[in-house]
Order: structure tokens, then sequence, then C-alpha cells
């Protein structure tokens, strides 16, 4: 057991020295032990800061569901201020070194696997090769919802996605994918892990068969492929779909909604940002109110304005991005995949399966569509309602500025200035930390 130990603060030690030449400018000079079982590995895979807490926390910062005072903005650090505001800035290595690190990891994992493969059961085997899968398809996709284009199928071959790394080697070039590239490679790492990870994970920080469908669902709702998304957000709860019910929830706690509860499928989480802590970071008064009082969400989620429903069961301490695999995202996911084939009558189901779990007991009316396209703009605003401080708005914001009927313009006013988001801005993508790309000499973004 000492011996493990040892090993794995070796290989910690080397992977933090190793990912500052990939991505910066360090460059190990030692040689240290590599993890030779499957416990080793393993290690890697469950050291949680790393691999469930270092989601960056960008997309919670630019999405249009929340404002900051003009005093809180300006203690926030110059590079916050600018992506706050959607304004051009390469200072964004706090939202590109974290998913790095984390995939430096996984491709450790997936380098020594096989040799690590008669030291433990197959089903052991099977999980740490799943998960490694797993968690860098994750990143890569955190990574292209913020420093490359939104997916678009007629122009995805061509559009620059990200670096792919798929080795621990230092000296490998670093060249950006094609968003295509970007895309094909998150699938089909995730469709492997799915034919290796358990159907029940020991753990919520670990992902399983559930997990796997569910980041399937997330990633083809992104390339906006709403009959693949539906079909593995049925195949996710298929496996797995509980709800909480609010009613049963104590609304009047700092933290009401219970780490690793019922909803959550697997857990991942942003670091700290200090623009999204509850104390400055105010909820959009218009969508506030779109709640009514006999929805739960709004006694449940906020003290005033301030969001206090996170799933991580932090309550006013928080100040990140909840990541993870959820069921009511799946709910909703199906539900607009319905909703598009033209399925108004499931769609529905699906939306009010999960909302007379959101209200107070004996008063929900079930909604009701006049027609398909009614069912998707409901589904839409619930959306919005139910994924605060998620990963999802900023990814929706992307995916819907292609479509004229969805699209949405985002404004902040600030010293009495407004500032607009447009569609098809550049400001969609943010810009690789000018030290990557005066490393690497890869192509910036405009």
């Amino acid at each position: 057991m000492k011996r493990t130990y040892i090993q794995y603060r070796y290989i910690i030690i080397w992977l933090l020295l190793a990912s500052c030449k990939h991505y910066l400018d360090a460059r190990p000079d030692v040689k240290l032990e590599v993890p030779v079982t499957i416990k080793d590995l393993q290690l890697l895979m469950d050291d949680y800061a790393t691999m469930n807490n270092t989601w960056p926390a960008a997309g919670g910062l630019l999405a249009d569901n929340f404002y900051l005072a003009a005093a809180d903005w300006n203690a926030l650090p110059q590079s916050d201020q600018e992506l706050y505001l959607w304004q051009r800035t390469d200072q964004t290595n706090d939202y590109w070194n974290g998913p790095y690190q984390a995939i430096l990891n996984t491709n450790v994992v997936l380098e020594n696997v096989d040799k690590a493969r008669n030291t433990g059961a197959v089903e052991d085997w099977n999980n740490l090769k799943g998960t490694a899968l797993f968690f860098r398809a994750m990143y890569f996709h955190a990574l292209a919802q913020l420093f490359a284009k939104p997916y678009d199928a007629a122009t995805a071959a061509q559009d620059p996605g990200i670096p792919l790394r798929y080795t621990s080697n230092y000296n490998d070039p670093t060249v950006r994918a094609s968003v295509a590239q970007t895309y094909d490679r998150i699938l089909s790492d995730l469709k492997t892990a799915l034919t290796l990870l358990p159907e029940t994970p020991a753990i919520k920080s670990r992902p399983g068969k559930p997990a796997a469908y569910g980041a399937l669902a997330l990633v083809y709702l992104d390339m906006r492929d709403y009959a693949h998304a539906g079909a593995y957000a049925d195949s996710c709860l298929q496996l797995y779909n509980r709800l909480m019910d609010y009613n049963e929830l104590d609304t009047l706690a700092d933290a009401p909604v219970p780490r690793f509860n019922d909803e959550v499928i697997f857990e991942m989480i942003s670091p700290n940002a200090g623009a999204l802590f509850p104390a400055v970071c105010k909820v959009d008064t218009v969508l506030y109110n779109t709640y009514t009082e006999n929805d739960l969400r709004k006694r449940i989620c906020f003290t005033g304005n301030s969001f206090k429903g996170d799933y991580a069961g932090m309550g006013p301490d928080n100040g990140y991005i909840f990541a993870g695999i959820v069921t009511d995202e799946m709910y909703l996911v199906r539900a607009e995949s319905r909703a598009r084939a033209g399925n108004a009558t499931q769609a529905m189901n699906d939306l009010n399966a999960l909302l007379v779990k959101r209200w107070r007991q004996g008063t929900f009316v079930p909604l009701i569509a006049a027609d398909a396209t009614d069912a998707l703009k409901q589904i839409l605003r619930e959306r919005k309602k139910e994924l605060l401080f998620r990963s999802a708005r900023w990814a929706d914001l992307r995916r819907l500025q292609q479509e004229p009927a969805f699209a949405v313009t985002p404004q902040r006013m600030l010293n009495g200035e407004t500032y607009t988001l447009l569609p098809n801005s550049p400001r969609y993508v943010l810009q690789i930390p000018g030290k990557v790309v005066s490393m690497t000499g890869i192509e910036q973004n405009p």
C-alpha cells in the first residue's frame, strides 16, 4: 500500500511537470515511476480534484441567466470582466489548463492499461479503460464548447476545433483538429466507453453506462442531431430515471438539494468562479419572475434572486457550474427530441413528468401544447428555468443561435452601457490562451 501511494505521488508530480510542457513552458527533467497495476491507475481516475472538479466555469460566466452589480464586476480579474461582457481576451488559461490536465491523466491510463491487464479482474480493467475514455471525451467536449465554433454539419470539416491529445508525450506537436474531427473523437470515445462501463458504478463520481448514454445525448444535442440526442437520452432513462420530489425538500435549508441526490447520475463540477458566488451573482429578474408561487423551485433554489439550488449540496457557498449527468436534463432532452420529431403528446408527457415533481403537491395542472412547435417552445423555456448554473445554458445559446426561431440575443447592462452578444458573433468562441498560441504556433480564434 505504501509503495502504491508513493507511485501515485510520483506520477502526479510527473504529470504536473509534463503538462506544463504540453501547454505552458516547463520541461520535466526527472525520471519517475509509472503506475503498473489497475489499482494504481484507478487512483488517477479517482483523483476527484483533477478529474471531477476542473470543468471550465467560463460557460457559466458567459451565460445570460444572471447579472452583476458594477462594484462586484469591478472586483473580478480583468479576464473575467471581459468575458462577462463578451469581450475579446486571450487570458483564458484557467479554462484551458484544467481540462488538459485531466486529459493528460486519461492518456497516462490509456497508455498503460493494457500492460496492467493481468493485475486485476477483467471487470476492473474494463471499468478503468471505460472511465478514462469517458473522462477524455467529457473534457474534449468541454473545451469544444468554449474554444471551437458551434457544430454546423455544413462547415464542421473546415472549422478549426481543438487540439486532440491522445498521448502523454510532451514532445508530440500541438495541432488543431477540425470541429468534425473533434466531435468524431468525442463520440468514438464515449461509444467505446459505453461497451466497457458497468451499469451501476460504485460511486457517483465514477461513470457508468447511464452516464455514457447521457453524455452521448448531450453531445448530439450540441450537434443539433436531435434524433440521436433523444435516443441516447431514452437509453439513459431506461437504466436510470429517478426524479426528486421537491415537496420532500426543506425550503428553508441553506443547501436544500442534497449532494449525490437521486437525480445525479454522474457528478462533475467546475472550480469556484468569483462571478458566480450567490453573494454577488443575481439571477436575471425577468427569468426569476417566471417562477410562479406554486412552483417550488422558486423557494427551493433561491433566496431572493440569489441561487442556492446547486446539485452538489453547497447552497450559498457555491460559485461553480454543475456539469454532471442528471436525470432532469435527460427528460428535457428526450422531450425536445420528441417535439422536434412532431410528437407533441409524448414531448409534453416528458415535460409534465418532470414538472409535477417541482410544483406544490396538488397544484400542478399538466401543460398542454397546441402543436409540436408550441411544445418545443415550452420545453426550451423550461430548460432555461430548470438548468440554472449548469453547463447547459451556454451550450444552448451556441446551438440555438443557428435557428432564427429560437435564437436569443443576450445583453448586459453595466455602468450605463449595453453590451450585446449577436448571433454568430466570434465571441461565441473564446480565444485560446495567448501563451499557448505563441508556444505552439496553432491558429488563434478571432
